[in-house]
Parts: structure tokens; sequence; C-alpha cells
């Protein structure tokens, strides 16, 4: 009888430490009885692995002007420094801004003006084991309404066909975030933390700064 009573605990307590750990993995997204995505929140205060700027003023045709701006999820990013690879539940919040000024004191550019989009991306091979990695694709901007959704469906089509262009051949375009490059394979320290800068060589002291 007193082994039976220590199998019970052992089994309630193994059922309880899976049920926390799947909590856990999903705690930065949630989805709705339809499947939809619920609008991630709180993602500025996730890890920004960087941005891209494709202003309509250098390229007529590009699909995401005119700064993209690209958060994951703590979790996943401690993971990826460990693992190397995109754990399940990894999720990329974009959040798209249109131009700014084109002048400042530090001289001609382009600078960041209004955020005006917000769009995701979750691997989740379990719920969607069609698509390559399980990476799937959401978007919350609803110009109609000039609000953003609280919730989204799946986007699939367009979103996966242009993401099966990336080096990996599916998922995140991980080539153009050097942020995540550096980070890759690291261990538990942070990259950041080192003296050496991979863009610090000879060829540069041309360009180097004033200050």
């Amino acid at each position: 009888m007193k082994k039976i009573f220590i199998l019970l605990i052992l089994s309630i307590t193994t059922a309880l430490l899976v049920q926390s750990c799947q909590q856990e993995e999903e705690k930065y997204y949630q989805f709705t009885e339809n499947g939809e995505l619920m609008r991630p929140v709180d993602y500025r205060t996730w890890v920004f692995v960087g941005s891209a700027a494709t202003p309509k003023s250098l390229d007529s045709t590009a699909l995401f002007p005119d700064f993209q701006n690209v958060y994951m999820d703590p979790d996943s990013y401690r993971f990826w420094k460990e693992k190397g690879y995109y754990k399940e539940g990894t999720i990329f919040v974009k959040e798209l801004l249109r131009k700014g000024d084109t002048v400042s004191p530090i001289g001609r550019g382009f600078y960041q003006g209004p955020h005006y989009s917000l769009s995701a991306t979750i691997k989740d091979t379990v719920r969607f084991p069609d698509v390559k990695g399980g990476w799937q694709y959401f978007k919350f901007t609803n110009y109609d309404k000039q609000l953003l959704n609280d919730s989204s469906i799946a986007l699939g089509g367009k979103c996966i066909s242009c993401h099966s262009l990336s080096k990996s051949g599916y998922g995140p375009f991980t080539e153009f975030y050097p942020i995540l490059q550096d980070a890759k394979n690291y261990g538990k320290d942070n990259p950041e933390n080192r003296n050496t800068r991979t863009g610090l060589d000879e060829t540069m002291k041309t360009f180097k700064e004033e200050h």
C-alpha cells in the first residue's frame, strides 16, 4: 500500500512538472480557442535582435517599408546562445516603422519615424506540422480600423514562400541579424561583453568615428 501511495505521489508530481514546463514554453504567446494567435504583449522588453532599413525611396518594390525592428523572446534567446538552434516555442515579433527625419546633427540619413505595423512568427511543430520547421506567421495590423487586431489567423502562403529563401531554407532570416550570429552557441555568457568586434579591422581605420 505504501509503495502504491509513493508511486501515486511521484506520478502526480511528474504530471505537475510537465504541465509547468509546458506553461513555461508558451508564456510568451497564447492562442485563442479557434486557433488564432493573441497579439503579443511587452515584447519591447524582449531581446532586440536587429533592424532592417528598406525605404521606398531606395526601392519602390520593398515589401516592408521603411524600418523593421525585430524582437525575440528571452527564453528562446538564451536557448539559442547555449544550443545554437531555435527551440520549440520560439517567437519573434516584428514592428514596422515609417521613415522619419533624414537630417540630424550627426549627418544625413534615414531615421525611424512612427510605428505602424505588427507581426509575429512562431516555431510550433505541434500546431503547424505541415510547414517546414513548424514556422508560422501572423499579422495584427488593421488599416481599415487604424488599430492593431487582438488576434491573427495563421497567414502561411506568401510569408512561408518568402522565408523559404532564407539560408536555412525556412524560418527567420538569421543571416541578416549579427546579434543572433554572434550569440549562436556562445554559451551562458553574453557576446557583447567581449572586447573584440568582428568589424574592427585594419580596413576600418579610414572610417573611424570622430568620437
